[in-house]
């Protein structure tokens, strides 16, 4: 092993010397952790700065002419606003796929 691999990978863990440093400024707990995924606040955001981009998404006659159930995903939209029950990753992909028709 070379000396700048000896100061990437120690111990069998990789970024040693990063690890190190970080160390000096941050408790160890915070960063020598297994991954775990990361999910953006889309309800919230629903609900706040994306929600004029999204009612001009769900209109009745957007929905209509993408081919969907204006009613279910209106009802849907709807519970997600009155705070009934976070509906952001089912609107997600009915947002995205408008996005796409929007722009292809």
């Amino acid at each position: 092993m070379d000396t700048t691999e000896h100061f990437k990978i120690r111990d069998g863990k990789g970024k040693w010397l990063l690890r190190e440093v970080l160390a000096n400024h941050v408790p160890r707990n915070l960063f020598e952790r297994p991954k775990r995924g990361f999910s953006p606040p889309l309800g919230p955001w629903l609900k706040g700065e994306l929600r004029e981009w999204a009612e001009h998404h769900l209109t009745e006659s957007n929905l209509e002419q993408a081919g969907l159930n204006v009613e279910i995903i209106r009802n849907t939209w709807a519970e997600h606003l009155a705070g009934h029950r976070n509906h952001s990753v089912r609107l997600w992909s009915v947002l995205m796929y408008q996005a796409w028709r929007e722009k292809y």
